[in-house]
């Protein structure tokens, strides 16, 4: 590997600025490994200059050359082990050798180095130092991945120079590097030729140095504390050791005439240093695979740059891109209040503890301790969400019973996946399916009972929810729709299902169809979307081509006939014409004999008297034999759509969006309108309505449940409710659909209307003209009137 090759870490400086730079390419050294995948590798650091680099290539240590690395850190591999099972690494270190840092000017990078800002550090009242940066960057960042650091102490000036670096190690930089155990923190070795190499003696030079740093330290401290001398106690300084280092030895250093035989003694001490720090690191599982260690060193280079102060945090790392969902307390508070208190302890223990053993160790993930995952993530939230505190209940039954027997059961899952080849969804899914027949008793709508991370999209004929990644761990998918995923059996209640599920890509833009109330005049955007479907002519429904449905009022009407109905365009048109005959039924007094010369008096008297001039129950039958009166909206199927419909509050007209969905990002309190989703699944909201609530037109029809027409919130047309909730929907980080097609009902063009009253008709007053012999609305986009033969112009119909 040529130098540049394997530069791995280099220091430069802006006008205001230092950066460290982390150069890629050195990684190149893991792919030459057999299986990146399983092996282990162990990383020395050497440090030092040209004593160093003298030994390196003595110890046959990976140097092949003898270039000048000042001001940087080099990688290399031990090229006799990259076929075993822990191949060495070699950390080459002479960033503290160049006495100033290079400047770097606005340069492009290479695709390959990724610079990053030293944050905590102000080069303005500290100084660049690169002698102190340099070490800093050993003590926090190399020593955490490092099984040996080995000092070349010819290369400092002697022992009581190594002992001073040691000392500011120890003083300046006290904080623990990392939370890994203590005994697996790196080994330290001092190789010195020293004064008398004849009667050379480890353990009396190893006494003889602690004794030196002990005294460096007490300076140091002195200095650090601003007292005159500080006084480091034996105990202190073993305190200060344990935190930072798995042991210290002073090692003889041949001279570069000794035999081959003499320095493959040496290279056999240093090696079996770190193969015994390495196989510690092992029996604590915090010995990581290749691809983990440069995940995790990118991960380090991160904390290291922005948080000086804190230790890097593996356990955590591990969770970045991944991390615990900020709902799972109140999740878990949800589920346990579902469950019966008898219950509590041979049922939601196990489903909770396999739950959170699934959420923490995912396929390709690190395994680590599972005591040491459960008290760093979940420990506390045991504590707080414990149900026997909750509800009083004698102390003996408490929250250390609780939290213990939760851990208990993680640690036992959590070791069955480490430990097998089972993976955490197939002993997650032995767990949720021991108990059948609880589990046909609880039910929820607002979390998903497989994993209690996140909130139900998909419900199963059994009336059970999964979220969207519980579909498809426990469905399967074939090559020819793999979005498309068949749960053969529900994971909980163990029942047979035969709905399918389409879930929209991960990488797939989004495609919405947006439709505007508009009463009788809902028959135009339906002719707009039968214009569509013939222009299109693929074989298949035209509204399979989009992923959000949104609709108001009369819209609404029409998403709920095409999605939940699975109507064709002329099917809708059909019935669209069908429900507003059945809906638009006066009361039957009305038309008695005695009352007809005076019907229009009365049916005005009648809307400020009942608030509706057509009759409830007409509407309400009409739904009802439109989208049955039992058919769920929340879980019906809609062929993997996500479907909304939009109504008003009847105290203030505020937006509400119901949905058959719940989205997975968190909605702002001042969004702008409100969500709702019932926090009992007993009173969600039927299809019919759900219809009902959007349409119900003040003075026209009585307010249902607390809702009227979708239309006086401010969103007859919701496109931008559709717009903002697909970023919910799908975490899209406010990128726009790729597809929009916003449906409106139309208008009339002003030479063609006689009186401009008519020109905003009413959604109900629309379809009492239309019976009445009104003409026909030509084709409308939202901008402006377009005819009919323009409309086939603009999708390139002749």
């Amino acid at each position: 590997m040529s130098r540049n090759e394997s530069t791995w870490l280099t220091l430069r400086a802006g006008l205001e600025e230092i950066f460290l730079q982390e150069h890629h390419q050195s990684y190149t050294v893991l792919h030459n490994f057999q299986y990146p995948g399983k092996q282990t590798p162990q990383m020395i650091a050497l440090i030092g200059q040209q004593t160093k680099s003298l030994s390196m290539h003595k110890l046959r240590f990976g140097l092949q050359s003898q270039d000048d690395n000042s001001g940087e850190i080099h990688l290399r591999a031990d090229q006799d082990s990259l076929k075993h099972q822990s191949p060495i690494l070699f950390a080459d270190c002479e960033l503290h050798n160049s006495l100033t840092i290079d400047y770097t000017g606005s340069e492009k990078l290479t695709r390959d180095i990724v610079r990053r800002p030293l944050k905590w550090h102000n080069p303005v009242s500290r100084g660049a130092d690169p002698l102190l940066l340099a070490h800093m960057l050993y003590a926090k960042l190399i020593a955490p991945f490092s099984t040996v650091i080995c000092f070349f102490a010819e290369d400092f000036g002697g022992l009581p120079l190594v002992a001073k670096v040691l000392a500011s190690w120890l003083i300046s930089f006290s904080n623990r590097p990392s939370d890994l155990p203590a005994s697996t923190h790196s080994r330290v070795l001092i190789l010195t030729r020293g004064e008398d190499s004849v009667n050379f003696d480890e353990q009396t030079a190893t006494r003889r140095f602690i004794l030196e740093l002990g005294r460096e330290s007490e300076r140091h401290l002195g200095n650090w504390t601003g007292r005159s001398s500080g006084k480091a106690k034996q105990a202190e300084l073993s305190r200060l050791l344990l935190a930072q280092f798995g042991g210290l030895r002073v090692l003889k250093l041949p001279s570069l005439d000794a035999t081959p035989r003499t320095w493959r003694v040496l290279r056999s001490k240093i090696l079996q240093d770190s193969l015994e720090l390495h196989t510690r690191r092992k029996e604590a599982q915090v010995a990581f695979s290749a691809p983990h260690l440069t995940a995790f060193f990118h991960a380090a280079c991160d904390h290291f740059c922005t948080d000086i102060v804190s230790p890097f945090n593996f356990i955590r790392a591990s969770r970045v891109a991944n991390p615990v969902p900020t709902e799972l307390p109140s999740n878990l508070t949800t589920f346990l209040s579902l469950v019966d208190d008898s219950r509590i302890l041979n049922f939601a223990v196990p489903v909770i503890a396999s739950a959170l053993v699934y959420n923490s160790y995912l396929d390709r993930m690190h395994s680590f301790l599972p005591a040491s995952v459960f008290k760093y993530f979940f420990y506390q939230l045991c504590l707080c969400i414990d149900p026997f505190v909750a509800k009083g209940l004698p102390p003996v039954e408490s929250s250390p019973q609780f939290t213990t027997a939760i851990e208990a059961s993680f640690c036992q899952y959590a070791s069955e996946v480490a430990s097998t080849a089972l993976d955490g969804i197939t002993v997650h899914r032995k767990v949720l399916s021991r108990f059948p027949d609880v589990w046909k008793n609880i039910q929820s709508n607002v979390i998903c009972l497989s994993c209690l991370s996140r909130r139900p999209e998909d419900t199963l004929q059994c009336r059970h929810s999964l979220c969207a990644p519980c579909t498809t761990a426990h469905g399967q998918s074939d090559d020819v729709e793999p979005w498309t995923f068949q749960v053969d059996h529900c994971p909980l209640c163990r029942e047979p299902n035969g709905i399918k599920f389409h879930h929209k890509p991960d990488t797939a833009g989004v495609r919405a169809i947006i439709a505007e109330g508009g009463g009788i005049r809902g028959v135009i955007p339906l002719t707009f979307l039968q214009e569509l479907e013939k222009v299109i002519d693929l074989p298949m429904k035209v509204q399979e081509h989009f992923d959000i449905a949104f609709g108001s009022s009369s819209g609404g009407l029409i998403i709920l006939g095409l999605y939940f109905n699975q109507w064709s365009v002329a099917q809708c048109l059909d019935q669209f014409q069908s429900l507003s005959t059945q809906a638009f039924q006066k009361s039957t007094w009305l038309n008695l004999k005695p009352f007809k010369l005076v019907r229009s008096f009365l049916e005005v008297l009648l809307s400020f008297t009942t608030d509706s001039r057509y009759s409830s129950t007409g509407i309400n039958n009409a739904l009802k034999s439109a989208f049955g009166d039992n058919s769920p909206f929340f879980g019906g199927f809609s062929g993997g759509t996500k479907v909304a419909i939009v109504a008003s509050t009847t105290h203030d007209s505020s937006t509400c969006i119901l949905a058959n969905y719940n989205g997975q990002g968190r909605r702002s309190q001042d969004c702008g309108y409100k969500f709702v989703r019932p926090t009992s699944i007993g009173k969600e909201l039927l299809i019919w309505q759900a219809a009902r609530a959007s349409t119900a037109a003040p003075t026209y029809f009585k307010s249902f449940k607390g809702y009227h027409d979708g239309g006086l919130g401010g969103h007859n047309n919701p496109i931008n409710l559709a717009l903002w909730e697909q970023d919910t929907i799908w975490s899209r980080q406010k990128k726009q659909p790729d597809a929009v097609l916003s449906l409106g009902t139309g208008f009339k063009r002003r030479p063609d209307v006689d009186d401009e009253v008519e020109e905003n008709l009413s959604f109900f007053r629309a379809r009492r003209n239309s019976m009445a012999g009104a003409p026909k609305y030509p084709f409308a986009t939202r901008t402006g009137a377009i005819s009919q033969d323009e409309y086939r112009v603009l999708w390139r119909r002749t």
